[in-house]
């Protein structure tokens, strides 16, 4: 029974941990631009916005560009002088609104020289009706973005426009989930491989019987697995970087 159970905890793992997709770096303007990270680990969805220092800058994730001010209700997050602001977008011309629920938590607001980054986050789903669901899957997720020509909430005198961004899964994502075992089952050594390099990666190899039987970490897309004193037998290889995990078997013979 004990065999069982453990091996049904480190298969589950995979699933347990979630996906991370990401938008990578959208360049909206010249100087303006914005990543959606999208954690289901944790449903956390990271935004960071770069843009010039002195306007305030807003976007609208999920708004179409050909959608002018997109329809009332529809979501935006604003950081300008008062700091970050969750708004709703009006019925044509006007100022956003403040939403009643301020769901965007800002995590950092750096300036170095004349470029702000600003980190925020908040849940994939907050459960509020006026802010946009974030998808969880590859897809395209269209954004409305504009800035102020000021850090003063106001007109866009900065400029505005729209864009649409691809959400792929994230890169720690794909390296970890494709790794391959070769030779396996195997007698001597066998050879972890990731399709990516990944500098934090670690291997963690356990017996049927729950004991770690080697921790070793990745230098570079290959890791040798020496298994010449183990004995014969099933056992669990972990992949883990940073919240990513995937457990596959090997035979030993």
């Amino acid at each position: 029974m004990k065999k069982i159970t453990f091996l049904f905890f480190l298969l589950s793992i995979t699933f347990c941990v979630g996906q991370s997709w990401t938008t990578g770096v959208v360049t909206l303007d010249s100087d303006f631009t914005v990543e959606f990270d999208i954690r289901t680990a944790d449903n956390t969805v990271t935004m960071t916005m770069i843009g010039p220092s002195g306007r305030w800058l807003g976007v609208g994730p999920g708004i179409a560009s050909g959608n002018s001010m997109g329809n009332a209700g529809d979501d935006a997050v604003v950081f300008n002088s008062v700091g970050l602001q969750d708004r709703n977008m009006p019925s044509g011309n006007g100022t956003p609104s403040l939403d009643a629920s301020q769901d965007w938590t800002l995590v950092s607001n750096n300036v170095v020289g004349t470029t702000r980054t600003v980190v925020a986050t908040r849940a994939i789903n907050t459960g509020d009706p006026n802010d946009f669901v974030f998808p969880t899957s590859a897809g395209t997720l269209p954004i409305l973005w504009a800035k102020g020509g000021s850090t003063s909430f106001g007109y866009h005198t900065g400029g505005r426009g729209g864009t649409v961004a691809n959400i792929t899964l994230s890169v720690d994502d794909v390296s970890i989930r494709n790794f391959t075992m070769s030779p396996n089952p195997a007698s001597t050594n066998f050879t972890i491989t990731l399709p990516q390099r990944n500098d934090d990666a670690v291997v963690e190899v356990y017996n049927m019987l729950g004991a770690k039987v080697t921790t070793q970490q990745f230098r570079d897309l290959n890791a040798n697995v020496d298994v010449s004193s183990w004995n014969t037998g099933i056992y669990l290889v972990k992949v883990t970087s940073g919240k990513f995990t995937q457990t596959k078997r090997f035979v030993k013979r």
